[in-house]
């Protein structure tokens, strides 16, 4: 799952990637196309969701691609036929450069300089993207900025080592735009008695927008060798996406869980990688996540045991109130 990035209309990209070689170049153009357009025709997971026409969106766009004279020209066609998705995980790749064809329309209000210059005591920050320390002598906390990386759970394990016996702890992935699958669920195994059965996903396996796989369960094990038993408390926002927003479900599911905040992004499915013949790349989901309840989550979000929200207004007077109910929530119960 990839984390989420702003809308950029491409209109002259990529000019050392060269012609394909074979027909003119209006037939290379819409030959290319073609390829992105019946690739997600047969393989993307979000048409019946998001309601979405793709052969009339495809008898729309096939034009533009036709009359486009080179790549340059095709960029911004292919960029507007994947916006009409309004999907976070399709990117197109020119040069080396991911292009988004979608951006967040929710507001940050998470300034992550004021928790650790008020509200907690730092003990330590890896490049990995995990901060941790003390909130209160009792309540730890723990920050997870991405779930990308190769030693994300090995760095949580030294967070939960250094925070010793606290009877509470508090897992901030606020502004989290997700990451890999398997490090939301390895960081979950942590918190794990045994194993558990936290979401579910479909896969696409047919050329009808409406074949799927049954249910395929996903599993939470005991893993890493720090465990923890104590209460915890997940700070999530409008901004906490994908892989996050599976590691919220795990939580959930494994029980002595509290989501404090607001409701996540929305966002899921494990997308696809594709090359094209110039080189291009480009990425979509093939999947579709689900609660254990079978509820479908995609352009919705998960909503808090608890809401609460952040306004401007506070976190320009440096306030956290997510984070100060969290605390509060933590102390009371311990």
């Amino acid at each position: 799952m990839k984390r989420r990035a702003a809308l950029i209309l491409i209109v002259a990209l990529c000019t050392a990637c060269g012609m394909v070689v074979g027909p003119d170049p209006s037939a290379s153009e819409v030959a290319l196309f073609d390829r992105v357009w019946h690739d997600l025709d047969l393989h993307y997971s979000f048409f019946i969701i998001k309601q979405v026409n793709w052969d009339s969106l495809g008898a729309v766009y096939r034009p533009r691609a036709l009359a486009a004279q080179n790549d340059d020209a095709l960029a911004p066609v292919l960029v507007a036929l994947l916006s009409t998705l309004h999907d976070d995980h399709i990117l197109l790749g020119i040069g080396g450069n991911a292009y988004a064809t979608s951006s967040s329309p929710y507001p940050n209000r998470f300034d992550p300089t004021i928790t650790f210059g008020k509200y907690v005591q730092s003990l330590g920050s890896f490049s990995s993207g995990i901060d941790y320390g003390l909130a209160t002598p009792t309540v730890g906390y723990i920050r997870v900025r991405l779930f990308d990386g190769s030693d994300l759970s090995a760095d949580v394990d030294t967070a939960l080592a250094q925070l010793g016996s606290v009877s509470a702890l508090i897992v901030d992935v606020r502004h989290n735009g997700g990451g890999l699958v398997e490090n939301a669920t390895a960081i979950a195994g942590r918190f794990a008695e045994h194993a558990t059965t936290v979401a579910y996903v479909r896969y696409r396996n047919g050329p009808a927008h409406s074949d799927f796989t049954a249910p395929i369960a996903q599993t939470v094990a005991p893993a890493g060798s720090r465990h923890y038993a104590g209460k915890v408390y997940i700070l999530t926002d409008r901004n906490t996406y994908s892989a996050a927003e599976l590691f919220v479900l795990s939580m959930r599911a494994l029980g002595r869980t509290t989501v404090v905040g607001d409701t996540t992004g929305g966002e899921a499915g494990s997308p696809l990688v594709r090359e094209m013949q110039n080189g291009w790349t480009y990425q979509f989901p093939e999947s579709i996540e689900y609660t254990l309840d079978g509820r479908v989550f995609e352009d919705i979000g998960l909503p808090p045991d608890v809401p609460v929200q952040n306004t401007y207004a506070e976190i320009n007077r440096l306030v956290d109130t997510q984070l100060e109910r969290a605390i509060a929530l933590a102390t009371a119960n311990n």
